[in-house]
Order: structure tokens, then C-alpha cells, then sequence
């Protein structure tokens, strides 16, 4: 039995993540018999060896899963639907906000979206972020952030400005 030894120096298939593909590369480093790193032709990417994976495909079993999907289920949407549609009962269109990112919104108030239609702000996450909830469910948007005069005008309190003093360094002597 001949068995050939791979050193250094000498050229590997290898998957290569910068090309995206598997290419030929340069062996750059070895411990014992097993490649450490090596160097893309193509690219000249460095890299931890990634063998060539063999050409045989494994067959998935009827009860593996794959990954979740990112579209809402139905029996989501339908709890939406019906949210949305409590939430809006008895609102008038001519009521509603048009959205955008300059204007302040309190909770409860009627939005209408450009891209998305109606709206309801169910939340205020954060001075400038609201939860609006829509046909097809939340959406988080962002809104004018609200200032400390803003804030204090509804509890009558008057927002003051400081005044920034310079003061004048004197050199040492």
C-alpha cells in the first residue's frame, strides 16, 4: 500500500467563504497529517482548512424539521384581525394622524400610514419609538423624540434653558 503524505507547500481542494465556492488552495500549515490552514489561489485568503464535502447528498427523514419560517401563521394573523378590529371600532377615518417621522403621537391615537394604512399607537416604547398596530399586526416606528418642554407643557411646568458660561483660562506663570 502506497500512501502519499500532502506537505506543506503543495495545493488542496478547499472551501474557500470569501469566494464562496471550493477552490484550490496552498497548504500553508500542518499538525501531523492534518491540514491547519491554508491559502485561496483565487482569492489570497487565509483560512482553517474546510475539506471538500463529499459529492453524496443524505436524505432528510420525513420528521426533521427545517427552520421556523418568518411568515406569520394564520391562526396569528387572525388574532390580529380580530385586535385590530376591536381596537378600531367605533374610530372615524377623518380622525387620523398622517404619519411622519416629525410628528408626536400619545397612546390611542389614529394613524394613517402611507405604506400600511391605518394604524393604532397601542405603545410608546420609548420617547421616540411607538408600537403601531395594524391589519396585519405591530410595527414599531420611530416618531419626533420629545423634548423636556414638550413634556412639561401639559403639567404647566415651563422648560428652562441653561446658560452656558465661558470661563477664561488665565495662563500659569
Amino acid at each position: 500500500m502506497a500512501t502519499t503524505t500532502i506537505n506543506a507547500g503543495e495545493e488542496i481542494d478547499s472551501g474557500c467563504l470569501k469566494c464562496k465556492t471550493l477552490t484550490n488552495h496552498t497548504i500553508i500549515a500542518k499538525v501531523e497529517e492534518k491540514i491547519i490552514k491554508v491559502q485561496c489561489n483565487v482569492c489570497g485568503g487565509r483560512h482553517n482548512y474546510r475539506p471538500a464535502e463529499p459529492a453524496t447528498t443524505k436524505k432528510k427523514s420525513d420528521s426533521a424539521k427545517g427552520p421556523a419560517s418568518k411568515t406569520p401563521t394564520s391562526r396569528s394573523i387572525k388574532t390580529a384581525n380580530d385586535n385590530y378590529s376591536k381596537i378600531l371600532k367605533g374610530r372615524s377615518i377623518d380622525q387620523a394622524i398622517p404619519y411622519t417621522m416629525t410628528s408626536l403621537f400619545d397612546t390611542n391615537d389614529l394613524v394613517n400610514h402611507p405604506t400600511f394604512g391605518l394604524g393604532i399607537v397601542t405603545a410608546t416604547i420609548s420617547p421616540n419609538k411607538i408600537e403601531l398596530t395594524f391589519n396585519e399586526g405591530p410595527k414599531i416606528f420611530i416618531c419626533q423624540l420629545k423634548t423636556l418642554a414638550q413634556l412639561s407643557t401639559g403639567s404647566g411646568l415651563k422648560a428652562k434653558k441653561k446658560k452656558r458660561v465661558r470661563k477664561s483660562i488665565e495662563p500659569e506663570m
